[in-house]
C-alpha cells in the first residue's frame, strides 16, 4: 500500500454510522425474534450442546464432502498420469547412476551406508 494514496473513509460501511443507538436496538431485535424458540427450547429440557450440533451438521457435511472430494477427483485425475509420468522420469533421472555394489547384498554393511550418506 502506497503511504501517499488517500485514505478511503471506511465508516459509511458501518450500519451504526450516525446512528448512536442503532446497536442496541439490533440486539433487542433478535433477542425478540429468537424468544419464541428459545422458549420453546426450554419447554422441551433438552440440553443442546455444541457436540450435538456438530453431529447435526455431519448428516448434510459429509455426503457434501463427498460430492465435493468426487467432483476434485474428477478435475484432476486426467492430469494425474501426466504426473505420475513426472515422477517416474524423475526418479529414473535420480537412479541414473549405478546402485553400490554393498546396497546389493543380502545383509548390507551399516558402515558402508553411513560412509556412502555422509558423501565420503
Amino acid at each position: 500500500m502506497d503511504m501517499n494514496e488517500p485514505r478511503v473513509p471506511l465508516d459509511v460501511l458501518d450500519p451504526a454510522h450516525g446512528d448512536n443507538g442503532y446497536w442496541d436496538r439490533f440486539h433487542a431485535q433478535v433477542m425478540r425474534s429468537a424468544g419464541p424458540e428459545l422458549r420453546r427450547r426450554r419447554a422441551r429440557g433438552e440440553v443442546v450442546t455444541v457436540s450435538d450440533v456438530v453431529l447435526s451438521w455431519g448428516r448434510m457435511l459429509v455426503p457434501a464432502a463427498l460430492v465435493a472430494a468426487t467432483a476434485a477427483g474428477a478435475l484432476i485425475a486426467p492430469r494425474a498420469e501426466e504426473q505420475l509420468m513426472g515422477l517416474e522420469e524423475a526418479l529414473q533421472t535420480l537412479v541414473a547412476e549405478p546402485v553400490p555394489e554393498f546396497l546389493l547384498a543380502d545383509e548390507p554393511d551399516a558402515a558402508l551406508i553411513r560412509v556412502a550418506l555422509e558423501g565420503g
